[in-house]
Order: C-alpha cells, then structure tokens, then sequence
C-alpha cells in the first residue's frame, strides 16, 4: 500500500486546485489507499469556521474537513508557526509540526500531490 500526502496551499476559493485536492484525498481513501493532508499558504484559510463563500467561489470547503474522518483521513498537519492564535473560529482536527518535523514529513511519504 502506497502512503500518500496531499499538500493544499492553493486558495480555497480563487480556483479550483484546492477542491481538486480535496477531492484526490476522499477518491484515494475510498479505494483504501492511507492519504494525509498538509496546508499552508493561501489554503490555510480553510480552516476558518466563519466562511460564506459566494455562489461563483463553489462549495464552502470548510464543511469538508469534518466528513474526513469517515474516510479515515485522520492526519491533518499545518505548520506550528502558523498556527492562528484566534483558536475559537479556527478548525481543531489539525496536527501542529515544528519546522524542522515539516520538512522531513515530506520524505515519509512514497507520493507527494501538490495543489
């Protein structure tokens, strides 16, 4: 079985690579592959509780992030220091690395999507 990780630093609603992530992740879960996600950048935004995304934006992606437990996408890292110090609108399924656990994550894995 291939360990993959899916890396969303796009952002949620100025195109649609980040849904295009997202949808990568739930396909690869369903056929039981083990799939992990990072965000960073721009994507970091998906985190944020209080989104209203217009109709031309696509879906409000936030919803998303609750579901992926049942696919069994249990790992979602970010980057310690960018963790949003306003916790009470921020999603709290994510798992916070220090630099230096970031960039030698990237090496765990035997495929690597960028979005």
């Amino acid at each position: 079985m291939k360990n993959t990780l899916i890396h969303l630093n796009s952002s949620p609603y100025s195109s649609l690579s980040c849904k295009e992530g997202l949808d990568l992740a739930l396909v690869l879960a369903t056929f039981e592959q083990a799939v992990d996600l990072c965000l960073s950048g721009a994507a970091l935004s998906i985190l944020g509780t209080n989104q209203s995304p217009e109709v031309e934006q696509g879906k409000n992606l936030h919803k998303l992030l609750e579901g992926l437990e049942f696919y069994d996408i249990e790992n979602i890292f970010i980057q310690e220091s960018h963790l949003n110090s306003n916790t009470e609108h921020t999603w709290q399924g994510t798992q916070a690395l220090n630099e230096t656990e970031w960039n030698q994550m990237f090496s765990n894995y035997q495929q690597v999507f960028r979005f």
